[in-house]
């Protein structure tokens, strides 16, 4: 793993190491400093947005941020280095659905998945060109692959808890093996976005998120009332939650 993008013990959020060099970054700046180098990274999201890694320039991102050219290697030795800040910033976009008000305590597990999903669908809608621009430089850059197993890592080994936590209320399959299972069903969804907001597939939000919902229990052998916190799920012939 490269040094500056370990992540935390859990393997979940974003890659400290890396945030903890930007943050010790920006407080060294002056505040008319702070404001430039957060104008560039602004302009630098607009640009990969909008050309791509390959194809933006960096005298188009000092344009967007109206600095001189040279302005940007005062805060960026690279194109690579801001891309990279860019990318943290989604990470934080991002792991904001960690922070949403969950459904209330004792939800069935449907109101639990829906909800995840929908707010991971939006999530994934607000920020598709960058999404796409990461995919794309993930397949040459061995540090922008591993902020890309980062952003998953987040949902994956919160899914996992979820998954390890139905199994002991003997709601989910108890012989399916969490991460393995977390990935697996992670990895549909986050497809499914890139196929809707990325490559073009014209999908309803409602029909979508109910179908992934509806895919994500069944894999998991949980029965479910459809908005039901009274149900709490349930798997046949078995006595978890909601039997």
């Amino acid at each position: 793993m490269p040094r500056n993008t370990a992540v935390r013990p859990d393997g979940g959020g974003v890659s400290i190491t890396a945030q903890a060099i930007v943050d010790d970054t920006v407080a060294s700046l002056t505040p008319r400093g702070q404001r430039t180098r957060a104008a560039l990274v602004s302009a630098a999201a607009q640009v990969f947005a909008r050309d791509g890694f390959i194809d933006a320039r960096i005298a188009d991102i000092a344009a967007a941020a109206n600095v001189a050219h040279g302005t940007f290697y005062t805060y960026f030795p690279s194109k690579e280095e801001a891309f990279k800040e860019v990318i943290l910033e989604v990470q934080r976009n991002m792991s904001e659905l960690e922070q949403d008000v969950p459904p209330a305590a004792g939800s069935a597990p449907w109101d639990l998945v829906e909800h995840s999903n929908l707010r991971y669908i939006r999530a994934y809608r607000r920020n598709a060109a960058l999404m796409a621009t990461l995919e794309q430089v993930a397949t040459f850059n061995d540090e922008v692959r591993q902020l890309r197993l980062d952003l998953r890592r987040l949902f994956v080994q919160r899914n996992a808890r979820a998954i390890e936590r139905w199994q002991k209320a003997g709601v989910a399959d108890p012989d399916l093996d969490p991460i393995y299972a977390a990935n697996a069903l992670g990895t549909m969804v986050d497809r499914f976005a890139y196929t809707w907001f990325v490559l073009g597939e014209d999908f309803d939000e409602a029909r979508a998120v109910e179908t992934l919902t509806r895919v994500w229990l069944q894999a998991l052998g949980i029965e479910h009332d459809r908005h039901s916190s009274q149900a709490g799920g349930r798997r046949k012939n078995s006595t978890g939650l909601g039997s």
